[in-house]
């Protein structure tokens, strides 16, 4: 049409310029105005369409976990790679032609759907979808098409392919153009690529090489035949499949997985092992892991063991790390055990409110030197005869680096504060705490041995005290152990077994007994505390 219609007007000059003479510069300059707005109109359809386009591609990456493999900025815009192949192209919007303000923007029922200057595009009442459904990209979804009316000089859109065209309200005049995105980042959010639209909106799609696969937990206990789901977490998988231990089943729907532990009598079953979740998208792929083991009861021995307790592992004298020689105990510290909901409690009936925690330890040392381990500044060292006079390795139980300390007691003939230290579970259901391992710190058996100026040396037995409590705190049974004798203090990591108590929701540890300097339990009332057994 523009073509015709510049050959007409130029064969109308021709027939002017034949019958007289006069300057024709006008008509000319008419002419080309004519054309360049022509050209302005035509590219700005296009560019609306490419954007269009585009929107619909982003939101069928969002709905099909699809990846961006590259973003590459040109002279007309961004050019947009997926993993599945497609690419999408975003304009700059500088045309000098004004464009309506189609974008999408999500609803209630989690669905992307089209709009208009920021109000979702009804068609009969009815929304149009911009995403498909089931996982098939388009399916069920319309993506408008945009002209401009080059009688009324207004924008029109169509739902139906081009068949009908219906006016938007929007006259294609304007001096700066628009384009329905405002930005492209791939840098702000780091493997991410972030697409903000005119409206505000963003769309936010895993850039490949960024793809994320987590499970719920780490760890999953089983009884034979026990079936378990957990939550997986992705962004970027397109696709997955799994690795598991023999005998065992699992199977994955949407973001829920299912694991069933093997029956009993299935003699070729494993009945440990690790599965393996493997996320893939395009040539790039990432894993996540769940340690399964079947039994026929749950039990789990927690050990300390590991990078999740790292950030938990106290520093007597670096100020950036927790330590017992703060004054109190910090009120943020508060470990849990994933796998038993196990966690530290605070007294808070003892000394003006302070309470300790127990704390992760790795300090430990064979010396029992009182000007160095007989004060409270060394409190954290465990006694260690096997190791070295000072070290962070080597002094848990069987050889491991980890265990806990803490400080507190309940003096039994003047009880002016309960400063008991209390492990309990955190999510309030009771479990039985089968076994814990106790042993001395380096600050107990000194005093023990050769006393200070606060406490003589042993002179009677020390006594510990077990006692469970139900989820109303209510005492439930105490059992003891000697601990500590004149002639013998345990000195080596030592089972203690406290099945008796039965299920319970907390447990209270104190020691009495010993060295009595006329104020009551003299000896320095710290703990040391590993491989604490748990069933349910």
């Amino acid at each position: 049409m523009k073509k015709l219609f510049t050959l007409l007007a130029i064969a109308l000059l021709g027939v002017s310029a034949w019958s007289c003479s006069y300057d024709d510069d006008d008509l000319w300059k008419a002419v080309d105005d004519l054309d360049s707005r022509m050209e302005a109109m035509e590219q700005a359809m296009k560019s609306a369409n490419t954007d269009i386009d585009a929107l619909r591609k982003l939101v069928d990456a969002l709905q099909n976990n699809v990846t961006v493999t590259s973003v590459v900025k040109n002279n007309d815009g961004y050019t947009i790679t997926f993993s599945n192949g497609e690419t999408a192209t975003i304009t700059n919007g500088k045309n000098g032609i004004d464009a309506p303000a189609i974008s999408v923007k999500k609803d209630g029922d989690g669905l992307y759907y089209w709009t208009l200057d920021g109000d979702f595009i009804l068609v009969d009442g009815e929304k149009i979808k911009a995403q498909g459904e089931d996982g098939a990209p388009g399916q069920n979804a319309v993506s408008p098409k945009l002209r401009i009316n080059t009688e009324t000089k207004e924008w029109e859109m169509s739902i139906d392919n081009g068949t009908t065209w219906t006016s938007m309200g929007v006259r294609a005049e304007g001096t700066d153009g628009d384009s329905m995105f405002e930005s492209v980042d791939t840098v702000s959010n780091p493997g991410m690529a972030v697409f903000t639209l005119a409206d505000g909106g963003k769309l936010e799609i895993p850039m490949q090489g960024a793809l994320n696969l987590a499970i719920s937990a780490k760890r999953g206990i089983f009884v034979y035949d026990e079936t378990q789901t957990f939550t997986i977490e992705s962004k970027g998988v397109e696709r997955m499949t799994w690795t598991k231990p023999d005998g065992w089943k699992v199977s994955v729907e949407g973001n829920v997985l299912t694991v069933v532990a093997p029956a009993k009598a299935n003699s070729y079953a494993e009945t440990e092992g690790v599965i393996a979740l493997i996320g893939m998208a395009g040539n790039s792929s990432c894993m996540a892991e769940l340690t399964v083991s079947a039994a026929d009861t749950h039990s789990y021995t927690i050990t300390f063991e590991g990078s999740d307790w790292a950030e938990w592992v106290a520093c007597n004298y670096n100020p950036g790390k927790y330590s017992t020689t703060q004054l109190g105990s910090p009120d943020d510290y508060a470990w849990v055990d994933e796998t038993t909901q196990l966690t530290t409690g605070r007294p808070t009936g003892f000394m003006n409110g302070w309470g300790y925690p127990w704390f992760v330890c790795s300090y430990n040392s064979n010396s029992l030197d009182q000007g160095k381990y007989g004060g409270y500044l060394y409190d954290l060292y465990v006694y260690n005869p096997d190791g070295t006079e000072d070290s962070m390795t080597g002094g848990g139980c069987n050889g491991s680096d980890n265990f806990l300390t803490t400080f507190g007691y309940l003096d039994l003939d003047f009880p002016y504060g309960d400063g008991r230290p209390i492990l309990k579970f955190a999510d309030g259901k009771a479990r039985t705490v089968k076994s814990i391992h106790v042993n001395s710190t380096c600050y107990f058996y000194s005093v023990a041995m050769s006393g200070n100026g606060l406490s003589p040396a042993l002179t009677k037995d020390v006594t510990y005290y077990a006692t469970g409590y139900d989820a109303d705190d209510k005492e439930i049974k105490t059992i003891t152990m000697t601990f500590a004798t004149p002639e013998a203090v345990t000195k080596e990591w030592t089972k203690w077994d406290l099945s008796e108590l039965g299920e319970i929701v907390s447990l209270r540890l104190n020691q009495a007994g010993g060295a009595d300097n006329g104020y009551g339990y003299s000896l320095p009332a710290y703990y040391a505390v590993d491989d604490i057994t748990v069933e349910w």
